[in-house]
């Protein structure tokens, strides 16, 4: 398999950049992961690198050359993320579990597989034109979808 990785970040003015960004690869399988720690909870920074550590790691041990499923995996493995994020707030007695939005996506066979929490977002780049695949999991958007609010009310809610 054949492929080019290009990442950027940018801190924009925020006070430390929470952005975690990996990927992995065997012979015939690859993995891009994209986590962002949520800026409103203390350490996101490591909820991310937790959830990217999670996901790449448990790559590496089962991609051997392929994955059996990889929609089972990236299931499986954002919530074994879910739990390590949990066990290290538990193990720091921190008083709120850190949060993260992450994004991950597979490429095996000539085919694509992705999951995703939060508002995180995964984009189709075909025939010049950028699709969006993935929808935030976020209460706005969720008001979006039900027809509650506007695409344009959304830009000003309090809970964006």
């Amino acid at each position: 398999m054949k492929f080019t990785i290009y990442q950027a970040s940018r801190q924009g003015g925020r006070k430390n950049n929470q952005d975690r960004v990996a990927y992995s690869y065997s012979r015939e399988a690859l993995l891009m992961v994209v986590a962002d720690g949520m800026g409103g909870h203390m350490h996101g920074e490591i909820a991310a690198q937790i959830a990217v550590q999670t996901l790449t790691d448990q790559f590496q041990k089962m991609a051997k050359p392929r994955l059996d499923d990889p929609m089972a995996f990236l299931a499986d493995t954002t919530t074994q993320a879910h739990y390590a994020i949990n066990d290290y707030a538990v193990d720091q007695d921190l008083l709120e579990i850190p949060h993260t939005t992450c994004v991950a996506a597979v490429v095996q066979d000539n085919m694509a597989y992705w999951a995703h929490v939060g508002d995180s977002r995964l984009y189709l780049f075909s025939d010049g034109s950028l699709i969006a695949r993935t929808e935030d999991h976020t209460a706005v958007a969720q008001l979006v979808r039900e027809g509650i609010i506007s695409e344009e009310d959304a830009g000003h809610h309090p809970e964006r």
